[in-house]
């Protein structure tokens, strides 16, 4: 298991690279709006600062979509290696920017890598994975965006946007160094009718050789069933287990974006130092990035043994209740009442909601994607989800400060406040319980109820 572990760990790191791209705007957008860095050659708006975090999403739209037609031509490592390739032009990009155009362009390109890495990332390490660990080998790509985001937090406030660009260099450098030496999957020569390379491959990746062949007997067996079924979008829509699926999973997303994930993190400095807490928004942005990171982790383990359902409810509620403690306080500032005995409410508030969130609207949408769609509709149904995923995203983060800045901190977080709350309700009226079940049992159901 060392080699698949190693793999895993390998691999993991171009997701590093993915979560730093998130982590940066927290300290640069903080910088950049106030225009505190004298080396930098401009300052950016509250809108155009709007639109450097926002053209990230608007990028791995595009990268979700590129990425379903990629993986099945260059393979699983192939395409994750060619991450690093709009990785290292956007940081150079944001190393050299003299306006917020080439800003915008910068992270468009970073965001092909982030929806091209969502998809292909973990179809990688599913395939290179036995299924007695494939589950924690498929949860690391989180854990790793995560503290990826992490790094950003605690560097970037000490470092010049220029700085903090190079130094993040050093991560799309350091994943194709590592990963380019690793074998590509399976599955995928066997796609195209070559075994030989496939069972080299597993050879590369298990520690015992004696099972090799009846491995790839059923890898074998498993592709040609799926090269057998149609995968196409009427099949995704018209069969109507699968249209269930796919309502299921844009509701989770659509949980997850708008109870305002990516506001809170990648606006989070800025957010934090209109508080006016006694902490400085930077430093309370990295304990932030920790806790983050940490509950992810927690819930990794969690999963199997609550059931997705319930950390679903439980952070959806968790959610609504941390934002709601964010507006309260915001809205009295706003309404010029005194604050001073309630300072400390915006950061817990904060600090909660990341703790919430990581406990299962963080990692569980993507676990039930790999759950609840079949073999056949797997891809195209995934790279749905995240396009979908990604516009949301886009449209949370573009319209988070256009709406703080003319109305006021308070009215973004009260709609995330409300959105969690009707997400709640989805989840306990319409989400199955997965745990425990095989994936011949979650179809059975889907198909059933979606009958009934």
């Amino acid at each position: 298991m060392k080699k698949v572990y190693l793999a895993a760990i390998a691999g993991n790191l171009g997701m590093l690279t993915i979560g730093q791209f998130s982590g940066w705007t927290s300290p640069s957008l903080s910088v950049l709006t106030k225009g505190s860095d004298a080396k930098y050659p401009f300052r950016l708006t509250a809108d155009e600062a709007s639109w450097v975090a926002s053209f990230l999403t608007l990028g791995a739209t595009a990268g979700s979509i590129i990425c379903g037609f990629m993986v099945n031509v260059i393979g699983r490592k192939n395409t994750m290696l060619f991450t690093a390739l709009p990785s290292i032009i956007s940081w150079l990009m944001i190393a050299f920017a003299t306006s917020p155009w080439e800003l915008y362009i910068s992270r468009f390109i970073s965001g092909l890598s982030t929806g091209i890495a969502y998809l292909a990332m973990p179809m990688y390490l599913g395939e290179i994975s036995p299924p007695d660990i494939r589950g924690n080998l498929t949860s690391m790509f989180t854990v790793a965006g995560k503290l990826g985001t992490l790094i950003e937090f605690v560097i970037g406030p000490f470092l010049s946007v220029q700085n903090l660009a190079f130094v993040s260099l050093i991560g799309p450098c350091l994943f194709v160094a590592v990963f380019i030496w690793l074998p590509e999957s399976p599955h995928f020569f066997l796609r195209h009718n070559n075994r030989q390379k496939a069972i080299n491959s597993l050879i590369q990746l298990r520690d015992n050789k004696e099972n090799i062949h009846e491995e790839i007997n059923n890898i074998e067996q498993y592709v040609k069933a799926d090269l057998a079924n149609k995968s196409g979008f009427r099949e995704l829509l018209f069969v109507p287990g699968n249209r269930r699926a796919v309502i299921i999973l844009l509701f989770l997303v659509w949980i997850q974006q708008f109870s305002g994930v990516n506001a809170v993190i990648q606006y989070s400095q800025i957010i934090l130092d209109r508080a006016n807490t006694n902490l400085e928004g930077k430093y309370l942005t990295m304990i932030i990035g920790a806790i983050q990171m940490i509950f992810t982790i927690v819930c990794m383990f969690l999963s199997d043994c609550s059931g997705r359902r319930l950390l679903l409810m439980i952070s959806a509620a968790g959610a609504a209740l941390s934002t709601c403690m964010v507006a309260i306080y915001f809205n009295l500032e706003y309404s010029h009442i005194d604050t001073s005995n309630i300072i400390w409410l915006p950061a817990i508030g904060t600090i909660m909601y990341v703790i919430m969130y990581g406990l299962g609207l963080a990692p569980l949408p993507f676990t039930m994607a790999s759950e609840l769609f079949p073999t056949n509709v797997k891809a195209l149904g995934i790279t749905t989800i995240l396009t979908f995923m990604h516009l949301w995203a886009f449209t949370v983060l573009k319209l988070y400060m256009v709406i703080a800045e003319s109305y006021g901190t308070h009215v973004p977080f009260w709609i995330f406040t409300m959105c969690s709350l009707v997400g709640t309700l989805i989840v306990l009226f319409y989400v199955p319980e997965t745990k425990g079940k095989t994936l011949e049992q979650i179809q059975k159901e889907l198909h059933a109820s979606s009958k009934q």
